[in-house]
């Protein structure tokens, strides 16, 4: 009896052990996004790198429609909203808050949503304010932790004080947690989020009052904490280095007391894994232009730090993947997954032809995806050569395949046809590399592609583009068109 009673007894420890084990490694993967060290995952279990902008919501509430499709169409893979609790401008009600983020989810944007009204305050209770917000609105929020993270409030904290920043946090997130908002939350570091010594000697405190452990840091880097590149590293590891997770919640390429250094910021956050939302989309004052991205709401073109965001070799388009949820999730978008560099939606992109008659211009004539194509006319003649291409610094490091669809105009005389190839061009020697000569037609798109696999120098591509070969006998006005630039 005594040895049956032992069996049992280990039997059922055997038991426990086994069911202790098939427990989930962590509460929130299954539900929401999660911390897990320096890195933030999503609901899918796999790592999210932000990449996206800042939308001024609060101030231009009439232009939500139009900004977010835009922003969506740069590839970016979240979009922070500027809201505000009612204290200094007009309240983002919870019906507000749902369209929102109805339209974000439509377009594939994780949104970051931020009160603003708390800015550069040292007042607790301009902090418990934007806490009380985010409790109202709770019932737009439970149940979207896979799609939502909360920036408690943006920039509070003026001064360059550590541990009253922290004190003011760890009071407002356990009051969070006890509403039943289980989300990923985001706080800005204190000296109007220019002062990233608060994270690194309390951001250990703030984590630990968190009962879910599921609260990252931002530093908004600006002339003080972003302003060359030995800051900009030094700020970054020194977060890193205490594994605390951490996004740039914004930057510019340049502030009031001077330079930005927006392209350490954007390479080496690469290279760290660390998450970036650039300030922003459109509406800066006028003595602050210089931080809009695009030139009006639909961003039909972008400003030259617009493009850089963007259109960079470390920018929007070369970086970012959508969450696992939107059928993204690599942290590499060149080990597999297949993302849209240039669509035309938007407008040409910057684009440019050779040897062309006319354009190049945006189409509904014809287009492979969406709604619009790149369109130029052109003067054939045997032999001749014409080309649509955009030359600007892009990485492409480790992706393995890049693809357009093309077609030419149906008026004209072709000759023997007319064919098309896709390149690049690499290096500080422009070196050429294209795919093989495809016959093209004017009935419908064909696809090319060009194997990236042995081309060197893809980390410094100074071009891409189509060139349209016509045959010998071909002459008179037609039209080329592209369109659904992918990389793989």
């Amino acid at each position: 009896m005594i040895i049956r009673k032992w069996s049992r007894a280990i039997a059922i420890l055997l038991l426990v052990f086994s069911l202790i084990g098939q427990a989930p490694k962590n509460a929130h993967a299954a539900s929401g996004f999660y911390v897990s060290g320096t890195k933030l995952m999503d609901s899918t279990g796999q790592p999210f790198v932000m990449r996206g902008v800042n939308h001024a919501h609060t101030w231009y509430k009439d232009q939500l429609s139009t900004a977010i499709p835009a922003i969506a169409k740069t590839g970016a893979n979240t979009v922070r909203i500027v809201l505000s609790n009612g204290s200094k401008w007009s309240l983002d009600d919870m019906n507000a808050v749902n369209s929102i983020l109805s339209l974000c989810k439509q377009n594939k944007l994780i949104a970051v949503l931020e009160v603003h009204d708390a800015t550069g305050s040292d007042s607790l209770t301009d902090l418990n304010t934007a806490v009380n917000y985010w409790i109202s609105i709770k019932n737009a929020l439970i149940g979207k932790e896979d799609s939502v993270i909360i920036n408690i409030a943006n920039e509070w904290y003026g001064t360059w004080d550590g541990a009253n920043w922290a004190n003011g946090y760890k009071q407002a997130i356990p009051k969070l947690r006890s509403a039943g908002l289980n989300h990923t939350l985001i706080v800005d570091s204190a000296g109007w989020g220019q002062y990233p010594s608060s994270i690194v000697n309390y951001g250990t405190e703030v984590l630990n009052a968190d009962p879910l452990k599921n609260t990252m840091f931002s530093i908004h880097m600006y002339e003080y904490a972003g302003g060359n590149a030995s800051t900009v590293k030094s700020n970054i590891d020194n977060v890193l280095n205490k594994n605390l997770a951490l996004i740039i919640g914004e930057f510019g390429g340049q502030h009031t007391n001077g330079d930005v250094d927006e392209d350490t910021i954007m390479s080496y956050s690469k290279e760290k894994g660390v998450g970036w939302l650039a300030w922003s989309w459109k509406g800066n004052s006028s003595d602050l232009a210089y931080l809009d991205m695009a030139n009006d709401w639909s961003g039909s073109s972008l400003t030259p730090f617009g493009n850089t965001v963007v259109n960079g070799s470390n920018g929007i388009k070369a970086t970012s993947v959508l969450s696992g949820i939107f059928g993204g999730g690599n942290t590499n978008p060149g080990s597999g997954n297949t993302s849209t560099m240039y669509d035309f939606e938007s407008g040409t992109m910057s684009w440019a032809g050779s040897n062309i008659t006319g354009g190049p211009w945006t189409t509904s004539e014809w287009k492979s995806t969406g709604t619009y194509s790149l369109k130029a006319d052109v003067n054939l003649s045997s032999n001749s050569k014409h080309s649509l291409y955009i030359a600007a610094s892009q990485n492409l490091l480790g992706k393995t395949s890049l693809k357009a669809t093309v077609k030419h105009a149906a008026w004209g005389s072709f000759g023997n046809g007319i064919s098309a190839v896709l390149y690049v061009k690499t290096g500080s020697g422009w070196t050429w590399y294209e795919s093989g000569t495809t016959p093209i037609n004017s009935a419908s798109g064909t696809a090319l592609t060009l194997s990236l696999s042995s081309i060197p120098n893809l980390n410094d591509v100074r071009e891409i583009g189509v060139e349209f070969r016509a045959s010998s006998g071909s002459s008179g006005q037609s039209a080329i068109y592209v369109d659904s630039i992918t990389v793989q």
